[in-house]
């Protein structure tokens, strides 16, 4: 205590676990705040999307799920289910014919 100031003592075990406790905790209720936001972004731009003609709806044959997706220039539409991965959308007829180029 040369200059009035305590030194600072270590933790012990039991504080050490505690506090990593208490971070976990923040830190998980950080992330679920962080999801719930951009789930509402998520709902609120497809919303829009759609009450301007900008987005599809297809719904999966397997799973059922309303697949929402967007129909912008410059942006690759995926053909599966965000659900279960299967197929939405049929495979274009150019996926059956083979390069037959004659020479």
């Amino acid at each position: 205590m040369s200059n009035g100031v305590r030194p600072m003592k270590k933790m012990s075990q039991n504080q050490l676990t505690q506090a990593l406790v208490e971070i976990n905790s923040r830190l998980h209720g950080l992330s679920m705040a962080v999801s719930n936001d951009m789930q509402r972004l998520n709902i609120l731009m497809f919303t829009l999307l759609k009450d301007l003609g900008k987005a599809d709806e297809k719904t999966c044959p397997e799973c059922g799920t309303v697949n929402m997706r967007p129909i912008l220039d410059g942006i690759e539409v995926n053909p599966m289910c965000v659900e279960c991965g299967a197929r939405i959308d049929p495979l274009p007829e150019s996926a059956f014919q083979g390069n037959l180029e004659e020479e």
